[in-house]
């Protein structure tokens, strides 16, 4: 069993609190799915160095929209075997294949924006055997519904979960006022029934500590694998 710690959109708004609840909460994994930049000026270095000191083996992150200094980020992460960076592309850990994408739909003049058919064309390469997936935006229609009542996920996102044979946990944030948990099914076809009736259920997170005010409101999320 691998136990697994995730949690997103921190803004550069370190705390006490926080610090000591990852210092009570220690885990295998910790997942951080984006959003880690306070300002245009912040380029990454105290999240690296930050993270790479929580007691966790590994820590596996994305970005978010507002991470416009990625390639900062980047380069201080390669300084640590403990730390990586998933931009459409996966890691295996513990036998769990983790696939990470920053991406989420154009809204404005941000960073890792697209267009729904773009997005489409970054989720059909997610690997079927996927076990984790970590996006920072959220699938339509889970977890992603705005103070405003606006449903602000992607379409093509939750489609392509919805076809994830292997899939049993789905990370996301983006929408900061979501954070929850929700649990979800896929049908998969029976070829030899002929028939539509086996279920594989995925659990779905929405891991943002922050609320829509940007005030430090959620704890992170904690699961076994």
């Amino acid at each position: 069993m691998t136990k697994i710690v995730s949690f997103s959109d921190l803004h550069g708004q370190y705390s006490k609190k926080l610090d000591n609840w990852f210092l009570e909460h220690p885990a295998d994994i910790l997942l951080f799915a984006g959003d880690l930049q306070l300002n245009h000026f912040d380029d990454g270095k105290k999240f690296v160095e930050w993270i790479h000191k929580l007691p966790y083996r590994f820590k596996v992150c994305t970005f978010g929209n507002h991470d416009f200094n990625y390639d900062y980020t980047l380069g201080y992460a390669r300084q640590y075997n403990d730390i990586y960076f998933l931009m459409n592309n996966y890691v295996i850990i513990d036998n769990i294949k983790i696939f990470g994408s920053p991406n989420s739909l154009w809204f404005g003049n941000w960073a890792f924006m697209n267009t729904e058919e773009e997005l489409k064309e970054i989720y059909d390469k997610i690997p079927e055997d996927t076990n984790i997936l970590m996006t920072h935006t959220p699938a339509f229609e889970i977890l992603d519904q705005t103070v405003y009542g606006i449903n602000a996920g992607s379409r093509s996102l939750r489609k392509r979960v919805s076809n994830l044979p292997n899939l049993k946990y789905h990370i996301c944030a983006h929408i900061h006022e979501s954070y929850g948990v929700q649990g979800n099914y896929i049908e998969l076809y029976d070829k030899t029934a002929n028939a539509t009736d086996i279920y594989n259920i995925f659990m779905c997170y929405n891991v943002s500590i922050l609320d829509e005010k940007y005030r430090f409101v959620n704890m992170p999320v904690i699961f076994d694998y």
